[in-house]
């Protein structure tokens, strides 16, 4: 509904047309403006804008399952909120080891569901394994499979349904179905059908944390943490196949595996429930099998029902009781024969059987710790099972009636367990199958590798990292790969600018990072702790040993280029000098020395390289500034050689077209200018041919680069220049060439070095395409051109798959799409050879990567990743600042995939090294570890000393007696507080006073007393005229015993560093006092505040005197978590009653205003240019905090805004934007970053009233749209598009919604929800119509951006896209 009314807009009085609901919004705003009036001043109108940068990497479920297609071999990791299908890949037949090189291939993650994922589990056929047995080739028509892993494809058809379908529960009570499938261009795509839960009617319950499913697929139960079950018949694959088909594919719409659901409870609470196989000859009986609680008692209640009646026949029946040692059991397994199910309990396996004819009667096997706890003191109790897993045996290795079960502790050891009903005892064997190396939960499998396989153990570590393990009998596990995690993660320390050192410097000159570095304490326990410094970029891992080429660098090196080796032997490297060249052959194998090839005749190994290249066939070419040579890697063909007389060569660049020929083209330098030069090599009478094509065309200008593209059937060839301009040209195959078109350089000094092409795909259109030419300038920036007036028809599919360029016209242009500034250095780019639509640049000694994922554009601008180099074999793998690099081409043999298409050679310094660049698109975690002994508490970075200081917990192990009680050890373990510190190398992490438990000198001397521990620690810079004096102060919490209070002491050392580099750190005072210290901060310029107790305390140190003032104090009620001082202002978080803020006035603290919530808060982070603070508590609430000018009557900070994020933030930090990304106005030069426990990484951004009034109105539109939000609250058709101030959780803005938005359709998709006219489901929360809705975004456009703009919604995208540019 809407009406019309008088406003004033810029200064006069118009009518317009507004919504009912916008008049009443702007109602309750006016009277909230009005009470503050009334009680003081207004505080400012603010959004929040987070956006997740990382998510947590806990898995919480891994599930084999063929979700894709049935020749597929997917496995599904299950995260808090998101789902990742995961291929199994790899498997070369080396001698007897049938499978090395495996590993699991990212297929595509789905992260879109808006709530945590309570439960994971697979319906559809059961599980079989793969075929075919043995490995082979193509031969005379028939497939042989190149590996295990591998079988025959089959064809795809649209509207098949895979063997496999994932149900998940949500938090929002929705039960969700989902399958993928590709498309005609092998994009993934996902469908997906939703069932909703009954409402909640406990706080607690969680309705859908069980689900269980029938083994055959007919039934479906779903279960909560009270006594309410859900039981759901489901409809055959055959019936759900035919629903789905369509004429023109599958029709997604009616996909709905659900055909009737039955709402029961139970009399208890329910700890674990499964489907039971049914026995022979009662196939159409389905037996759910629920293990219930009440009381002391534990009973195995059933309920039964048979599949061709409806559910209205289900029927339950009274369980038996079990034992007391069962009656908590850890797992329940459903046995493949008859109804038999086994309990794994603490210390027992029981088999029961015989369930359906009255008493089930069950063996039990003692689950004896043969093996010893793998971290015996990082608990008092003894690790429990976690996990089970069923492999796959084929029907001719299966014995009748067995089951073959995999047991998981939590400390990594696995028990491989023999269960068949017809022996005695029915545990035929049971024995240690090896220990992971990883702390263990529910996250652990079995991978399927084919019928004559052993087995693949897959396990997701809790504290640390997990893995992939192949198992063969009667061996050692083998690690084949690793699974990263990085939590929970503790305190964090960031580190700004830290510039390289001078020694790492090229020709001395002294850098610093774009952006800061962020580092963490990570893990628990002596075989997780470790500091991590949080990295996130592009992956390059290190294959094989690093060379060292340490004579050759001595000479200087400029350029280096791969070259490949027909004889598959390894891989050529030419390397250029100022004076000469070297040709080193690096052999695949890692045991095999480099070997230096220097007596090739026919290559010029004298002079410098201009450029190298090679063709086709394989012979190499080489170009010097007088001569071009060729050598043929095939015997019986002649060289070629060619010398120019009174003429140098500038520049040169190959093209080696497919199926065709290899062109040169060259910069000649003769006395009346620079020359371009065309041609194409060949092979003639045995011998190798160059034949010059056409005249030499004249250039206008000194040639800095030039480069060749073969695109749509001709040539096309760019030339950077001294004068700031590219000039192009153009020919066909074996023509010369002719002027395409000159593009000019804006700026000064805009010089290209370096040239390199690239294609997106269009945001609407897979086929579409768009072309860039990406340009490194020498003045450390970077400048996309895009091509004007493209024509991208139907053979762009085939251009995308071979070349990766699309098709132009003779009348393109080039215009500036965007221009990046980096660094200072010239910028030199390279088109990645396994993505044509990423380039690899350096600049400034370090390397990234630059794509664009939509239309590109100004107002879309490229996303920039740095690379990290990781090294498999060491977790704190050091950065090395590059000096140059290169790439393996497509010419590159694919039989060793060392030297694979793509290999990154990076050389820096002496070093040489190899390595897998990932090529996966987007952002990925690069953690980097330092280990620890024990568990990392607090950290913090000293810019005096430029070392981390790290404060843990070393863990002494405690001898293992397996006598007594087996869930309890009778020592109790020991731990003491040790102190690291930590020097920070190029990338790297490394301990220093030689080693990381380097702190004996330091903490004997104190005498750490019995049951002390370290809660924090500060460096404080006490002043005593123009003197500053450095001390690091502890504070502590003593706990001598349990019947005696705890105390506390404030531990003070006068540190510094030695010649050598070494730390020294005295003890300088201890000060004791009667309860803990929590946490301490410096004030002013010779005092510190701290809590201790529920006390604050100020105490100021008197330098005449040598001692402190007598303490002044307040009351804080309830201990403190973290204390921040910002210039007056004491800010202090506290565990039970919310955030207080204090200031000295006349000699006493005095309470300046509270948070009135009184939440347990864990952190803050003050922003005074905003007169806010922002904090965290444990229910996952951050909010913004206002701090007025002067005190108010209330003593309240008015809350600004709330935001519920799905993990509760455990640090808050500033982090320095990289350089590219301070053009954009609207960013600030700092983010917010915050940390959650479980490992996210969430951006956030404080909004402006117009801003968060425009994102709020597009984010309220948005979570309607199915495309975006498939999986909606039920609150979202209550909430009306117009932004409203009403509540503080309304200023929040989801930036992950507003991400999907541009990946999803972008400006097209914006337009289409602004016409669409308003739906009857949200006729309450939406505009009367659509042209009412398309009039107020306008309206809010205007309001921001303070006028009229050429574009509303690509403006707006393009303020969208800028604030969630990702600051690390």
């Amino acid at each position: 509904m809407s009406v019309q009314t008088r406003v004033m807009a810029d200064g006069r009085w118009t009518t317009r047309t507004l919504d009912i609901h916008q008049i009443l919004a702007r109602n309750r705003q006016e009277k909230s403006v009005m009470q503050n009036l009334a009680t003081g001043p207004i505080p400012p109108t603010l959004g929040l804008l987070t956006k997740t940068l990382v998510g947590s990497p806990i898995i919480t479920a891994i599930i084999p399952a063929r979700v894709r297609h049935r020749s597929k071999n997917d496995v599904i990791f299950v995260y808090k909120d998101a789902v990742v299908i995961k291929e199994v890949l790899g498997g070369e037949r080396i001698e007897d080891d049938p499978f090395t090189n495996i590993s699991l291939d990212n297929i595509d993650i789905k992260k879109d569901f808006g709530s945590s994922i309570l439960a994971a589990k697979i319906m559809g056929l059961p599980r079989k394994p793969k075929v075919p047995r043995f490995p082979g080739r193509f031969w005379d028509g028939d497939y042989k499979p190149q590996s295990p892993l591998e079988t025959k494809p089959e064809p795809f058809q649209d509207n098949e349904i895979p063997p496999q379908i994932l149900v998940l529960s949500l938090a929002s009570r929705i039960l969700v179905f989902l399958f993928a499938y590709y498309d005609l261009h092998d994009a993934v795509h996902f469908v997906s059908s939703t069932w909703p839960l009954p409402a909640q009617i406990l706080p607690d319950e969680e309705l859908g944390v069980h689900i269980a499913i029938d083994p055959h697929s007919r039934a479906m139960a779903v279960g909560a943490k009270g006594n309410r079950v859900t039981f759901y018949a489901l409809k055959s694959r055959e019936r759900l196949r035919n629903e789905v088909q369509g004429p023109d594919g599958m029709n997604a719409a009616k996909f709905m595996p659900v055909q009737e659901e039955k709402h029961t409870e139970v009399d208890g609470s329910i700890l674990k429930m499964d489907f039971l196989h049914p026995s022979k000859g009662d196939e159409n009986h389905v037996i759910l099998l629920l293990v219930v609680s009440k009381g002391p008692k534990t009973r195995l209640v059933r309920i039964e029902w048979d599949c061709r009646s409806s559910l209205d026949e289900i029927d339950q029946k009274p369980g038996q009781v079990l034992s007391h040692p069962e009656r908590l059991p850890l797992l329940l397994i459903p046995l493949t024969y008859g109804t038999a199910f086994a309990l794994v309990c603490e210390d027992q396996i029981v088999v029961y059987k015989n369930l359906l004819t009255g008493i089930a009667t069950g063996q039990s096997c003692a689950l004896e710790h043969y093996e010893p706890p793998e971290e015996p003191g990082s608990s008092n109790g003894l690790p429990t099972w976690t996990q089970w897993a069923r492999p796959m045996r084929p029907v001719d290795r299966r014995k009748p009636n067995m089951d073959n079960i995999y047991l998981c502790r939590g400390d990594g050891v696995v028990r491989y367990i023999d269960i068949r009903e017809d022996s005695d005892p029915m545990i035929c064997s049971s024995y240690n199958a090896g220990i992971l190396n990883a702390n263990v939960g529910n996250a652990f499998a079995t991978l399927d590798l084919g019928e004559e396989s052993n087995d693949l153990l897959v396990a997701a570590g809790e504290l640390g990292d997990g893995g992939i393990w192949y198992f063969k009998p009667r061996e050692p596990l083998h690690l084949v790969g690793t699974i990263r995690n990085w939590t929970p993660l503790g305190d964090l320390a960031t580190v700004q600018g830290v510039p390289l050192p001078r020694n790492l410097t090229r020709n001395n000159i002294v850098t610093t990072t774009d952006t800061g570095r962020i580092f963490a304490c990570s893990g628990r326990g002596p075989r997780n702790g470790a500091i991590v410094e949080i990295r996130v970029g592009t992956e390059a891992v290190k294959l094989g040993p690093t060379i060292d080429i340490e004579e050759l660098v001595e000479k200087g090196i400029d350029k280096i280029w791969a070259l490949p080796d027909q004889s598959n032997i390894g891989i050529y490297l030419m390397i250029s000098h100022p004076t000469a060249t070297e040709l080193i052959l690096l052999p695949s194998a890692n045991d095999q020395d480099p070997q230096l090839s220097s007596n090739i005749e026919e290559l010029d190994l004298e002079v410098k390289t201009i450029a190298a290249g090679s063709t086709a066939e394989g012979s190499i070419i080489q170009v010097t500034p007088t001569s071009i040579n060729a050598i043929a890697q095939e015997h019986g063909i002649l060289p070629y050689t060619s010398n120019l007389n009174n003429a140098t060569i500038t520049a040169a660049c190959f093209l080696t077209i497919p199926m065709r020929t290899t062109v040169l083209l060259t910069v000649v330098q003769k006395d009346d200018g620079f020359y371009l030069h065309h041609g194409h090599f060949g092979c003639q009478n045995g011998q190798i041919a160059f034949a010059e094509l056409g005249e030499p065309i004249l250039l206008r200008s000194e040639a800095s680069v030039v480069s060749v593209h073969w695109v749509n059937d001709r040539i096309i060839a760019f030339v950077g220049t001294l004068a700031g301009t590219v000039q192009s040209y153009t020919a066909k195959p074996g023509s010369s060439f002719v002027p395409y078109f000159e593009y000019s350089f804006e700026d000064d000094f805009a010089v290209c070095d370096s040239l390199a092409m690239i294609t997106t795909t269009n945001e609407i259109s897979d086929v579409e395409m768009n072309v860039l030419l990406v340009c490194g300038l020498r003045d450390g920036t970077i400048q996309t051109l895009l091509f004007n007036g493209n024509d991208f028809g139907e053979s762009m599919c085939y251009l995308k798959t071979e070349y990766g360029l699309a098709d132009l016209r003779t009348d393109a242009t080039l215009s500036l799409c965007e221009k990046i500034e980096i660094g200072t250095t010239s910028v030199q780019v390279m088109t990645d050879a396994t993505r044509n639509s990423r380039v690899i640049f350096e600049c400034e000694r370090k390397l990234y990567t630059l794509e664009y994922f939509q239309h590109p554009s100004s107002t879309n601008p490229a996303i920039i990743n740095k690379i990290w180099l990781t090294d498999p074999s060491t977790l704190a793998s050091r950065q090395y600042p590059l000096d140059c690099f290169t790439q393996g081409s497509s010419q590159v043999p694919q039989g060793y995939s060392k030297f694979g298409a793509g290999s990154l050679f990076y050389l820096s310094g002496s070093n040489l090294l190899l390595a897998d660049l990932n090529s996966s698109p987007g952002l990925e975690m690069v953690p980097q570890r330092l280990a620890l002994t024990g568990t990392p508490t607090r950290m913090i970075y000293s810019d005096r000393l430029n070392k981390l200081i790290v404060l843990y917990v070393n863990i002494t192990p405690k001898t293992f007696s397996p006598a007594g009680s087996r869930r309890h050890v009778s020592q109790p373990r020991t731990s003491k507080p040790a102190l690291a510190f930590v020097a920070l190398d190029i990338g790297g992490l490394r301990p220093v006073l030689g080693g990381i438990d380097n702190n004996l000198n330091v903490l004997e001397a104190i005498h750490v007393k019995a049951g002390e521990r370290f809660l924090g620690i500060t460096e404080w810079f006490p002043r005593d005229g123009n003197t500053h004096y450095h001390i690091l102060v502890i504070n502590t919490v003593i706990k001598p015993a349990a019947s005696e209070e705890s105390a506390g002491r404030l531990l003070m050392f006068g540190t510094g560093t030695k010649e050598d580099g070494q730390v020294f750190a005295d003890p300088k005072k201890l000060i004791d006092h009667d309860a803990p210290v929590w946490c301490v901060a410096p004030y002013g310029d010779s005092s510190l505040v701290y809590a201790c107790g529920d006390k604050l305390v100020l105490q100021t140190l008197n330098m005449a005197r040598g001692r402190f003032d007598p303490e002044i104090t307040a009351t804080l009620h309830c201990p403190a978590t973290y204390i921040s001082v910002d210039e007056e202002f004491i800010h202090v978080s506290t565990r039970g009653s919310g955030h207080h803020i204090f200031r000295i006035d006349d000699g006493t603290l005095v309470s300046v205003c509270a948070d009135a919530s009184g939440q347990s808060e864990i952190h803050h982070l003050t922003l005074s240019e905003k007169s806010m603070v922002v904090t965290s508590d444990v229910e996952g609430r951050v909010a913004g905090l206002w701090q007025p000018p002067e005190p108010q009557l209330s003593r309240t900070a008015p809350l600004i805004f709330e935001a519920r994020l799905p993990s509760w933030i455990r640090r808050f930090c500033k982090l320095a934007r990289p350089v590219w990304q301070r053009k954009f106005p609207h960013l600030e030069s700092q983010a917010i970053v915050g940390s959650s426990e479980d490992g996210g990484l969430y951006q956030m951004t404080v909004l402006s009233e117009p801003a968060w009034r425009l994102l709020a109105f597009v984010q309220n539109m948005a979570m309607r749209e199915a495309r975006i939000c498939p999986y909606p609250h039920p609150s979202i058709q209550e909430k009306h598009i117009e932004p409203s101030t009403a509540k503080k959780q309304n200023m929040h803005i989801d930036g992950d919604v507003l991400t999907r938005l541009l990946e999803r359709g972008g400006a097209s998709l914006v337009e289409e929800m602004l016409r669409k006219e308003p739906s009857r489901d949200f006729s309450q929360s939406d505009y009367a119509t659509a042209e009412d809705r398309g009039q107020r975004f306008e309206e809010l456009v205007k309001d921001f951006f303070q006028g009229q703009v050429d574009d509303s919604i690509e403006t707006t995208l393009e303020l969208i896209r800028s604030l969630l540019l990702p600051a690390i």
